[in-house]
């Protein structure tokens, strides 16, 4: 049997790895997951809760997620009269 305290015990968000702490972490602590060295926050000492953290170290969470940021700009942007835009085929003809 583990002689480590499983209160002081964590999974890993992005891995789901268990991280075990010496001492219970103070909520908005900044660890780096040892498995995946992912940046995470914890989020919540009573239980240990651990969250993404993002560059300027504050919580990352699905709610603070910039579509634009990530996937560039004109993300979503519906122009109905783009050309590329597939229209279905030209020739309905039979096959």
């Amino acid at each position: 049997m583990s002689d480590k305290d499983p209160s002081l015990m964590a999974r890993c968000p992005v891995c789901d790895s268990r991280i075990y702490f010496e001492q219970r972490p103070d909520t908005g602590q900044m660890i780096v997951c040892p498995e995946c060295e992912a940046s995470l926050e914890v989020i919540s000492a009573y239980p240990i809760r651990l969250d993404w953290a993002d560059e300027e170290g504050g919580r990352g969470s699905a709610g603070s997620f910039d579509p634009e940021a990530f996937f560039g700009r004109g993300f979503g942007d519906e122009d109905e009269d783009n050309e590329d835009t597939y229209q279905g085929d030209e020739d309905d003809g039979d096959y």
